[in-house]
């Protein structure tokens, strides 16, 4: 076996391009079993081929990380995500399901299945996905978060913004693209659970959507409609959009189509849109914090935070900020709104609509990806298309590359 990982050594783009067999490692580096799809047992002899280097955890699931070997000797590091109980297992065979289906540069790649038996005896079930990330979007987020705090008192001479804060205006239209790949296909994919944590970040700063073990795929788009499920996590849930009750904690309605992936999206994108402004987290989650029955601390949800103009408060508050100090935005932003004072309107605009996205409709998240695209190179929609072009506008949406 080779050194501990730190990520896959491929991106995911190129890995995709590049299709190849992958194999489980035997203890002395030779090849062993072909990766599959179809469950089967890894050999006792395969010793720490899924080793005990803990990538990230929840309650429902451990992921670890796997070296896998070509039949070129080419060796590479896959996340091995692995479920215990019967409920979760069945959750990971559907995630298995739908991204065998997909194939796009911005959705993590499943290369295949595997079973074996657990230390303690127990039966486990694992999916190996590609790639083994540098970082997920929330970690990023949290230390601009954290270095904008720390330096919130510098001036203008002495003004830096952190060192990786340019490449996230990329992610806001290639995710924008990402979900309309998935609500356009044939059977049309619900995420259900859009968050920062479950956003990868791959060794080039390309941004891969993961994590698909509550998502659907439906036989129309009237199908999406559906109940919200409590397996999301709630903070950037749609629960409360459009909402008119009082009951805070039971909203009236709470059926989502597809406008479900773009509310959580947007949520998201807020936090991108903070931190590129040079603002924190902490500032703008507290006015939202919330003492609920049961829970020590307090907690943001952002559509009760959008339902009470918390949200829109503060999109005034990055308004200003843009105005004010505009020296604290990433130099390409910044040279946007000069070239064009009213982009900081159309920005902050789009990121407002799609949290108020309507039912299963598209509008808002196709006109971000049309004002998110002038901030960087990485999924434009071509300059000589017309959105209203529907057939042209799908088959773009579709492209995996």
């Amino acid at each position: 076996m080779g050194p501990r990982p730190t990520a896959s050594s491929l991106s995911l783009e190129s890995f995709l391009k590049l299709p190849r067999d992958y194999r489980f490692v035997h203890p002395d580096g030779s090849p062993g079993p072909l990766v599959c799809m179809g469950y089967n047992e890894i050999p006792e002899d395969i010793g720490d081929v899924i080793n005990t280097r803990i990538q990230a955890f929840s309650s429902k699931s451990i992921v670890l990380s796997a070296q896998l070997i070509t039949n070129d000797d080419t060796q590479d590091w896959f996340a091995a995500k692995i479920m215990y109980t019967p409920e979760n297992i069945e959750k990971l065979k559907n995630e298995l399901e739908i991204l065998g289906k997909l194939r796009h540069k911005h959705v993590a790649a499943v290369l295949g299945s595997f079973s074996r038996t657990g230390p303690f005896g127990q039966h486990m079930i694992g999916i190996l996905v590609f790639p083994l990330a540098v970082q997920n979007l929330q970690q990023l987020l949290e230390n601009i978060s954290t270095y904008n705090k720390n330096t919130q008192n510098e001036g203008r001479s002495t003004w830096h913004t952190h060192q990786h804060t340019e490449k996230l205006l990329s992610y806001f239209a290639c995710l924008c693209r990402t979900v309309l790949y998935l609500h356009k296909q044939h059977r049309p994919v619900k995420h259900r659970d859009i968050k920062p944590a479950n956003i990868l970040i791959d060794k080039d700063d390309g941004v891969i959507l993961a994590d698909f073990d509550i998502s659907k795929a439906y036989d129309d788009v009237k199908e999406a409609i559906t109940y919200s499920s409590p397996d999301g996590t709630i903070m950037y849930s749609s629960k409360h959009v459009g909402d008119d009750s009082d009951d805070d904690d039971n909203p009236k309605d709470n059926r989502r189509g597809l406008e479900w992936d773009i509310i959580s999206l947007g949520f998201v994108f807020l936090e991108i849109a903070t931190v590129l402004f040079g603002r924190t987290l902490e500032e703008m989650r507290k006015p939202m914090e919330k003492h609920r029955r049961g829970q020590k601390k307090p907690t943001v949800i952002y559509s009760e935070a959008l339902k009470a103009r918390h949200i829109h408060n503060w999109l005034e508050t990055l308004r200003d900020t843009a105005t004010d100090t505009p020296w604290r935005l990433p130099l390409h932003l910044a040279q946007s709104i000069e070239s064009d004072p009213g982009y900081v309107d159309d920005f902050l605009k789009a990121i407002e609509d799609m949290m108020s996205a309507e039912q299963n409709s598209h509008g808002s998240l196709e006109r971000a990806w049309e004002v998110f695209g002038r901030l960087s190179d990485h999924c434009p929609i071509p300059s000589n298309l017309d959105v209203n072009d529907k057939i042209r506008f799908d088959e773009l949406c579709l492209q995996s590359f």
